[in-house]
């Protein structure tokens, strides 16, 4: 299992009735972080996003995003692990903590046909519902939903796609290693910050930066729903937000 975690959410209306979605903390992003997740980039998941629908600001967005680092041009080539589950969790009973529990008030389940996966690759999506099991097992709950990877689906209240969208993360990768040489690969190099290092980067991070990721792809699952049936759903609108998947074998 691999989970990772964006923080409290807090879900609310404004004057204008725009939603307002507060992170207290974010512990993201996360590519390729151990020899396991490398080996199997479909399980490897990179971010969790939450936020106001665009143009309807009574619908919420659920993101995760998984499989980093799809070269350009490969991401309507690379499908989802058939032998990974994939879990939205949200937990809107521990609402004043700022890690998730052991208790999940709502779930989303997606999965994907089995076989050889092509540009129609079924998925199949179950909940949101309370799971009938909790550790680190899984049971699937009731089939919501059915559509094909790239392309736009409904069931019922809720909008769903599946695939290959541009990595949204940025991250200035060299500017790191130079503020944290000791990161890229063994080097031995001062870092460049204050005290330190050598001071020749106090502001840490250049502004613009460079940005590692731009180019390459993640596979994305994106759910959109009505904030209130969210809201109902978790008991209030303080919600604990975090993504897991799952496989039978932990790898």
């Amino acid at each position: 299992m691999k989970r990772v975690f964006i923080g409290l959410a807090v879900i609310a209306a404004l004057i204008l009735g725009t939603a307002l979605y507060a992170t207290h903390t974010t512990r993201a992003s996360d590519h390729q972080d151990s020899p396991v997740t490398v080996g199997r980039p479909g399980a490897d998941i990179t971010d969790p996003y939450i936020f106001p629908a665009p143009d309807n600001p009574n619908n919420v967005v659920i993101a995760m995003d998984v499989h980093p680092l799809i070269p350009s041009g490969q991401g309507p080539t690379t499908y989802f692990d058939p032998g990974v589950i994939y879990q939205m969790n949200f937990d809107g009973v521990n609402e004043n903590q700022m890690t998730p529990s052991t208790h999940i008030t709502q779930t989303f389940e997606i999965q994907f046909t089995a076989g050889t996966p092509g540009s129609n690759q079924p998925i199949m999506v179950y909940g949101p519902g309370h799971p009938t099991v909790s550790g680190n097992q899984t049971q699937l709950l009731a089939l919501t939903g059915q559509g094909a990877i790239n392309q736009s689906f409904t069931a019922g209240h809720m909008k769903i796609f599946a695939g290959a969208r541009e990595d949204p993360f940025f991250f200035d990768l060299a500017q790191f290693y130079k503020i944290l040489p000791d990161r890229d690969m063994g080097n031995s190099a001062p870092s460049c910050l204050p005290k330190i290092g050598n001071g020749t980067c106090p502001q840490g991070f250049n502004n613009p930066g460079m940005d590692f990721l731009k180019g390459f792809n993640v596979l994305s699952l994106i759910i959109e729903m009505p904030r209130a049936d969210l809201v109902a759903g978790c008991g209030g609108p303080k919600i604990a937000y975090w993504v897991t998947t799952n496989t039978s074998s932990g790898t």
